[in-house]
């Protein structure tokens, strides 16, 4: 687990969110305010839901891939050649991700309107 390796900010609770992190605020809570950057609803009810849902989901893999893309030549500056090997290895992943949260993004919107049968 992440938390588990990173240590905690001086002052907060392991697990705890720093003030003003992408985090803070409930983890369920969906994209109805607008610049939230509150994770998106696990447990969408619907459509609509879930097309926000993914499209929150992938508005963060950009905002992790921009984070992890200006760590780099620090990274490589001030931990080595290891460590950046490592964040960028990280960073293909999580452009990886953003891809396929795209990919999920253009089916679920095209199956909008189609009730979707289960297999068996």
């Amino acid at each position: 687990m992440v938390e588990d390796s990173v240590p905690a900010q001086e002052g907060l609770a392991q697990g705890s969110p720093a003030p003003g992190s992408p985090t803070q605020g409930s983890p369920t809570q969906g994209s109805s305010a607008q610049g939230s950057s509150a994770l998106p609803d696990a447990r969408p009810a619907s459509p609509r839901e879930l097309t926000a849902a993914i499209a929150d989901a992938a508005r963060l893999a950009c905002v992790l891939t921009d984070l992890l893309t200006t760590l780099r030549e620090p990274t490589r500056r001030l931990a080595g050649a290891g460590a950046a090997a490592s964040l960028e290895v990280a960073r293909r992943r999580s452009e990886e991700a953003l891809m396929e949260l795209e990919i999920a993004l253009g089916d679920v919107r095209a199956a909008s309107g189609r009730t979707i049968q289960p297999n068996g």
